[in-house]
């Protein structure tokens, strides 16, 4: 099996949810408004109460109240708000993962976790719209997930490898799948037609220098994805920034200091925004 085999053996199980693939198809037409996506969105309940929570949280910090979807889109924009609706479905496809295999608590708190570091320094290093880091931090190891839930028994095989250490997980799945979950997050993006720099940020977050584009992009999310695992370790700073690609830093620009300055208010953004986003994960 190849990662793209793996990917085309899910979607013919789960699929993402019809409201995304309706808004995906009117963000590309000129013909429809922000109350026709509006309306869409307003037809999945659930979604539409997530959705609101979330534009309406110190993370957007708009000063007016949001009451209805099609004026989110108007305030956030269609993509943005796509953006959101691809998170939160893609949370709903993979919620039967077996407990024993991943804590999906603390896999989406991870990747919310990444999501903001790696916006919070977009903003530092001039990113323009650094709200989609937000979105390709919470989606760059989305490629675990077919992973535990199609081949069950050789993720346990992995875990067992790699023994919590998440910079032996790479290897482990080589010696495994002959793949890795990086290929697969990249397989899996590409299917749903998300854009390039997710499936780029998915491949190469583990190797930001091999990008072969999105490289500030992806050296961001990198920095975050370490930062968020070493947050469950007992480490020092400096023993964090270790780990990190000095690829990353020569792209981005940035030292020490500038995660200094954000890194003690991450955890607490992490989880309200995951408590919007995800309660049943919080």
């Amino acid at each position: 099996m190849t990662a793209e085999e793996l990917v085309k053996d899910l979607n013919n199980l789960v699929a993402l949810p019809q409201a995304f693939v309706k808004i995906s198809r009117m963000i590309e037409s000129p013909k429809h408004s922000a109350a026709d996506i509006g309306k869409v969105i307003g037809q999945d309940t659930d979604l539409s109460a997530r959705l609101l929570r979330i534009v309406n949280s110190a993370f957007y910090g708009i000063p007016v109240p949001i009451e209805t979807i099609s004026r989110a889109v108007t305030i956030v924009g269609t993509r943005e708000l796509h953006n959101l609706v691809l998170t939160t479905s893609a949370a709903r496809v993979f919620k039967d993962i077996p407990t024993d295999l991943m804590d999906m608590g603390e896999f989406w708190g991870m990747s919310v976790y990444t999501g903001i570091v790696a916006s919070t320094l977009a903003a530092k290093c001039n990113v323009l719209h650094k709200e989609r880091l937000f979105v390709q931090g919470i989606l760059h190891d989305i490629g675990r997930l077919p992973i535990y839930l199609r081949l069950p028994e050789k993720a346990r095989d992995i875990l067992l490898i790699s023994n919590g250490d998440y910079d032996l997980l790479p290897a482990a799945e080589q010696e495994v799948l002959g793949f890795g979950h990086a290929e697969v997050g990249a397989a899996l993006t590409r299917s749903w037609n998300l854009p390039e720099s997710i499936q780029t940020v998915a491949r190469y977050h583990h190797d930001p220098q091999r990008a072969p584009g999105h490289e500030i992009e992806t050296s961001l999310v990198h920095i975050g994805s370490i930062l968020a695992e070493c947050e469950t370790l007992d480490e020092t700073l400096e023993e964090m920034l270790s780990r990190v690609d000095p690829h990353a830093w020569r792209v981005t620009g940035l030292s020490q200091p500038d995660i200094e300055a954000i890194i003690d208010d991450i955890p607490q953004q992490a989880v309200e925004i995951l408590k919007l986003m995800l309660p049943e994960s919080a």
